[in-house]
């Protein structure tokens, strides 16, 4: 499964639903190099969202290259107008599922 995506350069979301009980889904599958996708996930997650606590987002990942956070906290500061963002490493145990180049935006709904 992994080669396969690899080969056709997917990126797949996972999400967390809170209001299910913390139950995870795939959600939207992207396809392309990280400059592309990392842009349209953060943007996928936050546009049109009357629902957003605006106190603080976080960048979590599992190690990843500077470039995508800065990209991505870019993307953030267009978006939606937080008061705060935060960069923050993933547990290990993320990152030992997910593996290097895992980025995810946490935010609170209201």
């Amino acid at each position: 499964t992994a080669l396969g995506a690899n080969l056709l350069r997917l990126k797949p979301c996972i999400e967390v639903n809170n209001l299910r009980g913390g139950a995870m889904n795939v959600g939207k599958k992207y396809r392309g190099n990280l400059e592309k996708v990392l842009p349209q996930y953060t943007r996928d997650k936050l546009a049109d969202r009357a629902d957003l606590v605006l106190d603080r987002v976080f960048i979590t990942h599992s190690g990843i290259s500077e470039k995508y956070i800065d990209l991505v906290r870019n993307t953030i500061q267009e978006v939606a107008d937080f008061r705060e963002i935060c960069v923050t490493r993933a547990s290990c145990t993320i990152s030992c599922h997910c593996g290097p180049n895992t980025l995810g935006v946490l935010f609170l709904t209201k």
